[in-house]
């Protein structure tokens, strides 16, 4: 089930989409931060029994076919987000400005949850890209690579695919770039979109090595 949470009066610069599992809404932080943004975005939320990014590549098709044009970026935010105010704008903007092989923005957050740590938006490594994620999932991604390329949806990866979507586009040729003064909050519960699935961390890992890195 989709559902159009914002639809601005003018021509939409970024798609956010949020995907939900069945019978969770989106938190009232992440309405009231998302509107403290100027860019123009329209906001659809899509709630389904697959994992979190077959959900957004569902919402992501279904906005394509039932719109004239896509707008020229798109995010994927959880439900259990704070964003930073102007994240958006200051995101877009970079982007914006920035080489045509710059496929991506993303910010540095805070989680907390399973672990309680921050990540900092460092500046873009391809070699440490290809060991370890650095990069957060909610990153401004230009839509013509998802229509290129589209996002990693398999389930045997799941908790990593945004790993395995930014690794692709680096086999691609492309690279992200940082916005250090931006940052979201994410809450992470046993129900939250952003919750790590039980067990089995290493083993996902070791399968989007082989499968994105480790290739002959």
């Amino acid at each position: 089930m989709i559902k159009t949470l914002v639809k601005p009066n003018c021509e939409p610069q970024i798609l956010v989409i949020t995907p939900l599992k069945e019978g969770d809404s989106i938190s009232r932080d992440t309405k009231k931060s998302l509107k403290r943004n100027k860019t123009p975005f329209e906001w659809i939320s899509v709630m389904g029994k697959g994992n979190a990014y077959k959900n957004t590549a569902e919402a992501y098709r279904w906005y394509r076919k039932n719109h004239k044009s896509m707008p020229p970026f798109v995010i994927k935010i959880d439900n259990d987000l704070t964003t930073s105010r102007g994240m958006l704008d200051k995101m877009y903007n970079t982007l914006l400005g920035a080489d045509k092989k710059c496929g991506y923005s993303y910010s540095s957050f805070e989680f907390y949850g399973a672990i309680n740590f921050t990540f900092p938006a460092r500046r873009f490594d391809p070699v440490l890209l290809q060991k370890q994620n650095y990069i957060s999932s909610c990153s401004l991604i230009r839509s013509e690579l998802v229509d290129r390329y589209g996002f990693i949806t398999d389930d045997s990866l799941v908790g990593l695919l945004d790993w395995c979507f930014f690794i692709n586009l680096l086999n691609k040729g492309y690279v992200g770039i940082p916005v250090k003064d931006t940052h979201f909050k994410a809450f992470s519960t046993p129900t939250s979109v952003s919750c790590w699935p039980n067990g089995g961390y290493e083993e996902t890992v070791k399968r989007v090595l082989d499968k994105f890195v480790n290739i002959d």
